[in-house]
């Protein structure tokens, strides 16, 4: 007799009944900011945008100076979310986790 297969939700309600003191939550909550001049990024975890604001000076701007601004800022961000997910990871497997250069 061949086991029944295992729901979606039954194999997530297991993940989250092993996951160490709340870990899901912990890395879904990180956000980082960089900021430049009138330009405000915000990113998640995964380097996502989540959070923009341009202020008037930001407007002005060329759009390709305004674009490469964006991407310098999008990138620092999201360096320093995945450096506070290692430092997450690290506190739970009680090692250091390295991250890869840049």
């Amino acid at each position: 007799m061949t086991p029944e297969p295992r729901s979606l939700e039954d194999e997530l309600t297991e993940d989250d009944e092993r996951e160490p003191l709340g870990l899901r939550a912990a890395l879904d909550a990180i956000t980082r900011t960089a900021r430049e001049d009138d330009v405000v990024v915000t990113v998640d975890l995964h380097g996502k945008l989540v959070g923009l604001e341009l202020g008037p000076r930001a407007v002005e701007l060329r759009p390709v100076a305004l674009a490469d601004c964006l991407q310098r800022l999008v990138a620092y961000a999201a360096e320093a979310a995945l450096a506070a997910g290692a430092e997450v990871l690290a506190a739970v497997l009680d090692e250091p986790v390295e991250l890869p250069l840049s």
